[in-house]
């Protein structure tokens, strides 16, 4: 049962959109029932090209987007998973004022959001250490190494990916297996005390990253 609570976690918390750009970073969105979000064509722009509206939904005893419904034509984020207070952009450009964001991982398109205080940007680095864990694609194979290098020695493991990152190198990053992914959690007999995947390959990311547990 863990073990199938897991994989759709892993299915529902992160997007398998055809990403065009993996960007410099992540940008989250800190939202409540008072958020407003102005999404510009440039910063130059007076007027905004799209407004998202939060507001107090209690038919789902959450906070919720105004005509999410009608937004979701054009609004198709990294992470969009109101439950848990996930909202978040990649992130292809950042100034002192703006950040310009992929808004549809879709096809590419961006828009330019002020900063506030309600907006947190994140490298790949920071934003993966952060989150309850990393599984390679099945999509992409590709060993466990020891080093950051597709020439080291392969470590042997079998079982449901479940690890955490401690530390990137470029496109690697080094991974460990905690505690809460234990035997009975992922099937495997063979935990990883120290370990390097690669989370991209070019500009495509080829691992899966969940939120939460």
């Amino acid at each position: 049962m863990r073990l199938l609570i897991f994989n759709i976690l892993l299915l529902f918390s992160t997007q398998s959109w055809s990403q065009t750009d993996l960007g410099i970073g992540l940008v989250s969105i800190d939202f409540d029932d008072q958020t407003v979000l102005e999404f510009y064509s440039d910063t130059l722009a007076t007027k905004p090209e799209k407004v998202i509206e939060f507001f107090d939904d209690r038919t789902i005893n959450s906070w919720n987007i105004k005509n999410l419904e009608k937004q979701k034509e054009w609004l198709k984020p990294e992470v969009l998973w109101l439950d848990y207070f996930a909202f978040t952009f990649l992130c292809l450009t950042k100034t002192d004022n703006w950040f310009e964001l992929i808004v549809n991982n879709e096809n590419g398109e961006t828009y330019w959001l002020k900063k506030t205080e309600k907006t947190k940007f994140n490298n790949w680095e920071d934003y993966l250490k952060d989150m309850f864990g990393v599984a390679r694609l099945s999509s992409f194979s590709q060993k466990i190494r020891t080093e950051p290098d597709e020439n080291s020695k392969e470590i042997e493991y079998q079982g449901t990916d479940c690890f955490v990152v401690e530390s990137m190198d470029g496109d690697w990053i080094k991974i460990t297996t905690p505690d809460y992914c234990d035997e009975n959690f992922t099937d495997s007999k063979t935990p990883i005390k120290s370990g390097w995947i690669k989370w991209r390959q070019g500009n495509k990311m080829i691992i899966e990253y969940f939120t939460t547990s």
